[in-house]
């Protein structure tokens, strides 16, 4: 009697199921564990994430404004120009578009990123300053700490022989974008970004306010796996009962159960958490404690808390870490910032 192939057929699948698995597997895992330039600008050893958002409004805070589109950038060598405040020179100045961005792209991103993570936070920073710039106001920036601008002089005396490597890459960068900005409805997006997400974005109006949404829909929450494995996911940090008493302003925790009743999003950002008979927002307990993200668990320890924290920054609009992930896995510019800003439109820019 003839015995039945169906073992050998499954064996047949089970191997062509497994080169599949290797073939589309194996470069993600490449990516994932073969050592990459960190996430900090050079000759910085570790990053201070400084998003747009972090010396910008969030949109509770924002001016409300029609957010018109910026006249026609005529190119690199054009009168565009951004008006800022330096909190370390305690000086305003005027600074041509083209200068400004490569100085908060230095600022904002390690530059041996790939080139298209590089543009698509170019795009997202010249879209978001227009758009404070069209609200009117100087721009706030802290060229001492590196945040949102610093001269052409710091960068030379940070970057020393390396000078003319990262100018070029900077000015490579800018030059491809210049110009382009994201629109939604005919007006330009607040395109807000960040570090590191806990493993996917989070929408604006867990973060900044319940309506948050219905002004901008383009902020909405979207998986950025990648970034789990990037410099800085994880953080830590400890505090005793009487210090996490004095920064949130309670009294009388339960050494048993200080903190209890916390709301998850899927992203993993806590929502809301009680605290000494109080609800705070996750990001309420971050600024008090200076935790880098609002995604965080904790753990009892002798007389305190261990918190662990996943991420780094306020979690809405474009990852920098993510875009850094879809870069290196093959993906342009356009396809980064429609993933972060989903429905958002990219103007200025040629095609494809």
């Amino acid at each position: 009697m003839k015995k039945s192939s169906r073992p050998a057929l499954k064996r047949l699948f089970l191997c062509f199921l497994l080169l599949y698995l290797l073939i589309t597997l194996l470069p993600p895992l490449l990516y994932y564990y073969v050592p990459g330039p960190t996430a900090s600008a050079p000759g910085q050893a570790v990053p201070e994430p400084t998003p747009g958002p972090a010396l910008s409004p969030a949109p509770s805070q924002d001016p409300g404004v029609s957010s018109a589109l910026p006249e026609p950038a005529a190119g690199p060598g054009s009168s565009d120009s951004f008006t800022l405040y330096d909190s370390a020179t305690e000086k305003s100045l005027t600074v041509p578009a083209r200068e400004f961005l490569m100085a908060d792209l230095a600022c904002e991103m390690d530059l041996h990123a790939p080139k298209e993570a590089l543009k698509a936070q170019a795009v997202a920073a010249y879209t978001y300053y227009s758009r404070q710039r069209a609200a009117g106001g100087e721009i706030a920036c802290d060229s001492g700490k590196w945040l949102v601008y610093v001269p052409e002089e710091v960068m030379r005396e940070r970057w020393g022989e390396d000078y003319e490597e990262y100018r070029q890459i900077l000015g490579g960068v800018v030059d491809e974008v210049y110009g382009q900005t994201l629109t939604y409805g005919g007006e330009l997006i607040l395109a807000s970004y960040f570090a590191i997400s806990p493993g996917g974005t989070e929408s604006v109006q867990n973060v900044w306010a319940e309506d948050a949404d219905k002004d901008h829909p383009y902020l909405q929450a979207v998986a950025s796996p990648g970034d789990m494995f990037s410099d800085g996911y994880l953080s830590y940090a400890g505090f005793t009962l009487e210090e996490l008493e004095g920064a949130l302003g309670v009294s009388g925790l339960d050494p048993e159960e200080p903190l209890s009743g916390a709301e998850y999003p899927p992203s993993g950002t806590v929502l809301s958490v009680d605290i000494g008979g109080e609800s705070f927002t996750g990001q309420e307990v971050r600024a008090a404690l200076g935790l880098r993200s609002a995604a965080f668990t904790w753990e009892p320890t002798e007389g305190g808390l261990r918190f662990t924290v996943r991420g780094w920054g306020h979690g809405v609009g474009l990852s920098q870490a993510g875009a850094v992930f879809m870069a290196k896995a093959g993906a342009g510019y356009r396809e980064i910032l429609e993933h972060y800003y989903p429905g958002a439109e990219l103007k200025g820019a040629g095609p494809e």
